[in-house]
């Protein structure tokens, strides 16, 4: 069944895709949709009122939903979506171990493929799908292109720190609010609840450190971004570099997630 689906969505022309989801994205903030709330109440802690941000940030949301299946359905599909520049990146495959971190800017679906591309061999943490036949399906869609999926569950963490430690290059989206250990820090001057892998990782000094992401492209939908950190990295540094990273695409930031969540107890939960 998600094959039949994926391969249909995949063969649909990207205009007809972007017209569905115009139409899906009025429908939905007409009916005031849970993750339309989430967005605004996000753009708002942040940024104070913002509509035009908050309407273009859930416009882009459900674009992403329908453009994860128009990837998964075929092969090579994530190119259609990507300004060709990325492919300059294949230096990175330099024998040399690195720690890749990066927040969810965009499909981040797409960073599979790309790293699965320009690399010979990489890691990459992620949150399996609680329906198992999509799982099964999705981490097969996923691994396709080189790329070895780890699931953030306990057993996932420790293979990932064997592999850290075997010198491989690891991928981490750490801009998500973690389920157990992390520090409290600032984003966009609000306290949060953040994951502080990267900082403990950072500070072995046995990986070559990158920041990689999706932006704005210049010819089509996305541009692939890679930025050198020359020193180990704090949380608190981590952040101001998600927060550059927004401040150039703020709509396409993944705003639909409760970034604020887990506050301390004293402190109003603000969905």
């Amino acid at each position: 069944m998600f094959s039949i689906l994926f391969g249909l969505i995949s063969r649909t022309p990207l205009r007809v895709l972007r017209g569905m989801s115009l139409i899906l994205t009025k429908f939905l903030i007409l009916f005031k949709a849970k993750q339309y709330q989430v967005t605004q109440k996000n753009i708002n802690h942040c940024f104070g009122q913002n509509s035009e941000l908050i309407n273009n940030s859930f416009r882009e949301t459900i674009d992403m939903s329908l453009v994860f299946p128009f990837i998964w359905g075929k092969k090579d599909n994530f190119k259609k979506l990507l300004d060709t520049d990325y492919i300059q990146n294949k230096t990175l495959d330099n024998g040399r171990p690195k720690l890749f971190f990066t927040l969810h800017m965009g499909c981040v679906d797409m960073l599979v493929f790309i790293m699965g591309e320009l690399l010979s061999q990489i890691n990459i943490l992620y949150t399996p799908a609680k329906n198992k036949k999509l799982e099964a399906k999705l981490k097969k869609i996923r691994e396709s292109g080189g790329a070895k999926m780890l699931p953030a569950t306990d057993n996932g963490v420790k293979e990932l720190y064997k592999r850290f430690l075997a010198g491989e290059n690891l991928l981490i989206a750490s801009d998500l609010v973690p389920h157990k250990k992390g520090v409290y820090e600032k984003f966009f001057n609000k306290e949060c609840f953040c994951i502080d892998l990267i900082e403990k990782l950072s500070q072995k000094n046995t990986h070559d450190l990158y920041m990689v992401y999706l932006t704005k492209g210049k010819e089509k939908k996305y541009s692939f971004k890679v930025k050198k950190i020359e020193n180990q990295i704090t949380t608190k540094e981590m952040n101001r570099h998600f927060e550059e990273a927004i401040l150039g695409a703020p709509e396409i930031y993944g705003w639909e997630y409760k970034k604020f969540r887990k506050l301390r107890p004293n402190n109003t939960n603000i969905y």
